[in-house]
């Protein structure tokens, strides 16, 4: 999952400056408010997890988290984090039913270079950690194939 580190400054500025009255991160999100650092808004929605010893001011509203979602409702495959990478990056995806999982990397030419899953998995929520170590730096694949759901992304390994 992606994790968004939040800095204080930027959130007193958010919220200072513009008046931010709604934060809504998507499904497929970690936030992680580090120790000291408030986050300010009316409204927040973090449709992923929430971690870190920041705390909220002003009384939020709404703090949905990934266990409030219960199962995914749709199939979904993140953006990997972080991109470029150098050397591992995480690759998160959901699935809403226990499906055959397949995740698998290629290269910018089509050639399969690694296999990071292949297997039966429940419905959930998943993170698989890619080290790509031993590859050379260049454009990849990957591709998320579950049920009839088929989807790729572009990641950059930059060494």
């Amino acid at each position: 999952m992606k994790t968004i580190i939040i800095l204080l400054s930027i959130i007193l500025t958010v919220s200072v400056l513009y008046g931010q009255s709604s934060i809504v991160y998507g499904s497929s999100t970690s936030l992680y408010v580090g120790t000291g650092a408030d986050l300010c808004a009316a409204t927040i929605t973090v449709n992923g997890t929430f971690t870190g010893g920041g705390t909220f001011c002003n009384q939020p509203v709404d703090v949905e988290t990934e266990k409030d979602l219960g199962t995914p409702k749709e199939f979904s495959l993140a953006q990997n984090y972080p991109n470029p990478f150098n050397p591992s990056t995480i690759i998160s995806f959901a699935i809403p039913s226990q499906e055959f999982v397949t995740l698998k990397v290629f290269d910018i030419l089509g050639r399969q270079v690694e296999v990071l899953m292949n297997e039966v998995k429940a419905a959930g929520y998943y993170e698989v950690n890619f080290d790509a170590r031993t590859l050379p730096s260049g454009t990849y694949i990957y591709e998320l194939r579950a049920g009839n759901f088929i989807n790729t992304k572009k990641m950059i390994l930059l060494k």
